[in-house]
Parts: structure tokens; sequence; C-alpha cells
């Protein structure tokens, strides 16, 4: 069979193909594959504190020595006094299914909570809180694991984030409590691909 006539053949096969398969044969959904976003909490990312409106301002982020372990920089704190927030950007779509956050605590009797939330727009609400993670008294450097989880993230209505709160009441230093960064492990599906226009 000569060059021209098998070229003539293939072709004809894979027009065959697609136009029997609909066009999907050149365009089926890979499987769902896990990502992982890092933040290591530095000021131009975002990170900031919150606080309930009884404290007045929301007090500074303060940073440990030389190894960026953020912390709220006021002393006495208790559970949902003040957070330490960290806004999440994920693509709408996405399934979030794992947090860890790496924290320090050096306190003998404080503690670190953490909590993966999302709040509606333009609320008042303090959100729903989707996962949680606790350190104990005095764990050193710890990983507070959020999992498994199954949050579907919808930007549309609503945003997301990871809020640590410490519990320091024996008015130790603030940076014994503090937190070095986050992951975020999460899923795409293969079919989500966006859809880009440039203007004329």
């Amino acid at each position: 069979m000569n060059r021209k006539l098998f070229r003539f053949i293939s072709l004809i096969a894979m027009l065959a193909l697609v136009l029997t398969t609909g066009g999907h044969a050149l365009a089926s959904p890979s499987a769902a594959s896990a990502l992982t976003l890092y933040y290591n909490l530095m000021s131009y990312e975002g990170i900031g504190t919150v606080g309930h409106n009884q404290f007045g301002v929301a007090p500074s982020v303060g940073d440990a020595g030389d190894y960026h372990c953020r912390y709220i920089n006021v002393t006495p704190t208790a559970i949902g006094d003040y957070y330490l927030r960290y806004p999440l950007h994920l693509p709408n779509g996405a399934t979030i299914t794992k947090v860890s956050v790496f924290v320090a605590d050096n306190n003998d009797t404080g503690v670190l909570w953490a909590y993966l939330r999302s709040r509606p727009w333009q609320s008042n609400s303090s959100g729903t809180t989707k996962g949680i993670g606790v350190t104990g008294n005095h764990m050193g450097d710890s990983t507070l694991d959020m999992t498994p989880l199954s949050v579907v993230v919808n930007n549309q209505t609503s945003e997301y984030e990871v809020d640590v709160t410490p519990a320091n009441n024996n008015g130790n230093p603030p940076d014994q409590l503090c937190v070095y960064g986050l992951q975020v492990t999460y899923t795409v599906n293969g079919a989500f691909l966006p859809f880009i226009q440039k203007g004329g």
C-alpha cells in the first residue's frame, strides 16, 4: 500500500471516529487530580487579625524571630477573642479535601484552635465551620490536620478562610503560640475548564 493511500484511509478512519462519538473522542475529561496550595502567612499575602467588637481595634500580627512564625500580638487571650485570619483563594468548583496548619505551641497551658470556615458574601454571619484542629498544651512544632474534608468551593456565594485563635490566659509571651503557614489540598474535576474570551 503506498503512503498516499495509507494517509487517506487513516484520515477517513479518524474522521469517522470523531463523527460517531459526537466529537467527544478528542475532548474526553481527565480524572480529578489533587493539588496543594502553600501559604506561608507573610503579611503581603493578606494575613490579618480580627476580633469581637467588644475588644476594640484588632491587634497587630507579630513575627517570631527569623523563622516567620506569625502570632497575635496581645496577651492574655481566650479562644475566640481574636483570630489570625488567612483568606483562601481557590478555583470555583474545587473540592477542599484537607487543610494542614503548621504551628508552634510552646505555652505550658495555652492552646491554638484552627478553623476552616465559609461565610456568605455581604453578610454579618460568623460563617459555617467546615473543619477544626487544636493543639494540646506545650506540644512544640505541630501540624493541625483537618481531614477528611469535602468542601465544594462556590466563589459566587461565599468566601473561605482559615482562622486561628490562641488561648493564652496565663499571660505568657504571645509568640509562644504562633503559625508558620498552612497547606490546602483540593481537587478539580478534569472537565472543569475556564472559558476565556478577549474583546475585539
